[in-house]
């Protein structure tokens, strides 16, 4: 039994692994090839930023609404829909001509991109329990930088070998096999998987319970911790989004060589999954803790940037930067939501905490397009150390409280 236990969830989380690894390929293609297609002239960058912000927008509004048929309706079909959408979408972009289209095409993107993560973290704590869904939630966070490796990859290839336009053929293929598999892998893992049944009062004490409406909410501090998933997501895929541009336009190098630098990042990325992991649990225990330390290391590595640094120098400081996002963004949006596991809501907390991420991507994908037309990168980098500092507060802020108030997710359950 326990070893048919292990096998079907090595067997799950290889799935969703390659599942949610496997859209980062069909929407970290687009700023790939914005260097290029700002290059062909058809294009500005504010226009260009506004189809990026039109993915992240619709991709954080939906996530609350799927989060919530996340926990009402089977995870695995909202899932298969969310990958029929995301590979239309994708296959389809290339012959989008206007600004307008590619905003429609990659908003429809958004939304069918979160059909995904929420009913994934639902699959995994349903089909699961304690430590192992601790294990799967942190492995499946390491998708991202991942993710962003390989799109570079592939997309360095697409633009050095033929166009940008290949770079979002090439992921609808791949994505397309992604949905065989899905269909194919899932339903045998169901039928094998022992379901574990949580009681919601087995651990907490009935005066801890109290604290899960809405006026208890605020005096643990989730609500800050709110404006920090938001400050996180305005960093971390604002970052992403224009770190080819910044690198063609600050150091004059070719879109396909940007890329190619910039798979660097991703490598160092995985660090971050692990220092979360490892630093929420036996250092800080704390993820609002963890949270301000990373987002402090964050600032002084801006403050440096904005001194002007050379190629590595800047290289490094992304590294470093997007790296302590990715590990906020592990605390907050894969380890916080477990600690609404017993009240049966972790894909609502899921959706609601990508949605406020990826709002702040939205906005980020445009303010920093229009920050570096009237300002520069100059303005930009003070613009990315301003929300450091304002994210390092928000973390700051509810230590205490959230250190009462938040659950053992490692053995309470």
């Amino acid at each position: 039994m326990k070893n048919s236990r292990k096998n079907s969830a090595a067997a799950l989380g290889m799935v969703c692994w390659i599942v949610y690894f496997s859209i980062y390929l069909g929407r970290l293609n687009f700023s790939a090839s914005m260097g290029e297609m700002t290059q062909t002239g058809l294009w500005g960058k504010t226009g260009l930023g506004s189809v990026a912000a039109a993915f992240y927008l619709a991709y954080g509004l939906a996530q609350i609404p799927c989060g919530i048929l996340g926990d009402k309706i089977s995870p695995k079909k909202l899932v298969f829909i969310g990958l029929i959408g995301t590979t239309a979408a994708n296959l389809l972009f290339p012959f989008a001509d206007s600004v307008t289209e590619m905003q429609i095409l990659w908003f429809l993107n958004g939304v069918s991109q979160a059909m995904i993560w929420p009913p994934v973290v639902k699959m995994v704590i349903n089909l699961t329990s304690g430590q192992q869904s601790v294990n799967i939630i942190l492995m499946l966070s390491f998708t991202a930088p991942a993710g962003m490796l390989a799109a570079y990859l592939l997309d360095a290839v697409m633009l050095k070998t033929a166009n940008w336009k290949y770079c979002f053929w090439s992921a609808g293929i791949w994505l397309a096999a992604v949905i065989l598999l899905w269909q194919t892998a899932i339903p045998i893992i169901e039928k094998k998987a022992v379901k574990v049944q949580k009681p919601i009062q087995k651990t907490l004490p009935c005066k801890k319970q109290e604290n899960n409406n809405g006026i208890s909410l605020a005096a643990s501090g989730v609500l800050w911790m709110l404006a920090a998933t938001f400050i996180h997501g305005v960093l971390k895929d604002g970052l992403t989004t224009w770190i080819p541009t910044y690198l063609i336009e600050r150091f004059t190098i070719s879109s396909s060589f940007s890329v190619i630098i910039s798979m660097v990042i991703p490598i160092v990325n995985l660090s971050g999954v692990y220092m979360a992991g490892y630093g929420n649990r036996m250092l800080f225990k704390n993820e609002t803790k963890t949270g301000a330390v990373f987002f402090g290391v964050s600032v002084l590595c801006i403050a440096l940037m904005m001194t002007g640094l050379s190629l590595p120098g800047s290289m490094t400081v992304f590294a470093v930067v997007t790296s302590m996002m990715t590990g906020v963004n592990t605390l907050f949006v894969s380890l916080l939501p477990m600690h609404f596991r017993s009240e049966g809501k972790v894909s609502t907390a899921t959706g609601i905490l990508n949605a406020i991420t990826h709002l702040g991507s939205a906005a980020a994908s445009i303010l920093f397009g229009v920050l570096t037309e009237r300002f520069g990168w100059g303005g930009t980098e003070f613009a990315w150390c301003l929300c450091g500092i304002v994210g390092m507060f928000c973390c700051i802020i509810p230590i205490k409280r959230w250190g009462i108030n938040r659950k053992n997710i490692y053995t309470e359950y």
